[in-house]
């Protein structure tokens, strides 16, 4: 009769934590058994790792915005460089900020005092002085609102802590709310104002507002880590009605950007138009779209768009394509 065989014991299974589990993956595709098809294969899986954490990382970029509005709100920087040489311009005082009048003189009858230039005012409300020959470098921690109410003229609004900030232009000691206009003639013989700050062009498109961005551009630029070269990864439009700012990624916080602004012409409903061009620093940041009635949204590339702009990607496709096929002819030839 037949020895009956002794019960095979029960393996015990090992339960390996998940890191080592996934560590063994490469470790088994470099198996000698498998030769050069599994060394293949590990260098792919590898390749792929490294292309998808270069290309998922965030990036330093900056953004170049080419925009028509009514309105732009600058917080300004303290930047040396730009100084605004003023031909002639016109300051609106209110009255209710004065402590005395006795500076007060009345603009030449061109058409452009102040109550005709601020929408609602009167000449009662303010104070006309006539400026010439000014230059006009803005002080940091200032919100300047710009706009371009009346045909042919630009509105620069200025808010300010008095306690904190003291501003003369032109001899005159300004208060809050003064507003200082310029003519398109001043702003053709300059080419355009520049300005540094904190931006935010238009306002959400609410019943009765004018104060709109009408049409505009951007482009993302971003540069690859370990290279020099700036790539342009990403471009679209602007809405009518959208409010756009730059902020930082990271902490949410506005980033300060440089602005350059004229008047365009005006569009066919009449509404009033500024030109603004705007570039930001490299830096990790995004643009900020605010629209009426919706929560805010955030325009920054993916990781799509990083690859399919970036010339080193389609190259390096092309390589990992040319690589399997080698070692795929290698492994047929060590076969026979």
């Amino acid at each position: 009769m037949a020895e009956t065989p002794p019960p095979s014991e029960t393996k015990k299974r090992i339960q390996r934590p998940w890191v080592i589990s996934a560590l063994s993956v490469p470790m088994r595709l470099i198996d000698p058994g498998k030769g050069v098809k599994g060394l293949s294969a590990f260098l792919v899986l590898l390749l792929f790792a490294l292309v998808t954490v270069y290309y998922t990382l965030p990036r330093p970029k900056s953004f170049f915005l080419d925009v028509t509005t009514g309105y732009l709100e600058v917080k300004t920087d303290l930047d040396a460089r730009i100084v605004w040489d003023i031909e002639t311009a016109l300051l609106c005082l209110p009255r209710h900020r004065l402590q005395r009048q006795d500076t007060e003189t009345v603009a030449e009858d061109d058409g452009f005092d102040c109550g005709k230039a601020v929408k609602g005012g009167g000449t009662e409300r303010y104070v006309d002085q006539k400026i010439e020959g000014v230059e006009l470098d803005w002080p940091s921690e200032m919100t300047l609102i710009l706009r371009g109410d009346t045909p042919d003229m630009l509105d620069v609004l200025m808010l300010f802590d008095p306690e904190k900030t003291k501003l003369e232009i032109g001899g005159v000691q300004i208060v809050p709310e003064t507003i200082l206009r310029l003519s398109r003639s001043v702003l053709d013989a300059t080419g355009g104002l520049g300005l540094s700050g904190d931006l935010v062009l238009g306002q959400p498109a609410e019943h009765g507002t004018l104060k709109l961005l009408r049409e505009g551009r951007y482009e993302t630029r971003e540069k690859p880590f370990f290279r020099s070269n700036a790539l342009l990864v990403d471009s679209g439009t602007f809405a009518l009605g959208d409010a756009v700012s730059i902020e930082a990624a990271r902490n949410d916080k506005p980033l300060s950007s440089y602005a350059f602004l004229t008047l365009a012409e005006r569009g066919t409903d009449g509404a009033p138009n500024l030109r603004v061009i705007v570039t930001s620093p490299e830096s990790f940041s995004r643009l900020r779209l605010a629209r009426a009635r919706a929560k805010p949204s955030y325009i920054e590339p993916n990781w799509s768009q990083r690859i399919a702009n970036d010339p080193l990607a389609i190259g390096l496709a092309t390589l990992m394509s040319l690589v399997a096929t080698f070692f795929g002819v290698l492994n047929n030839l060590f076969r026979r």
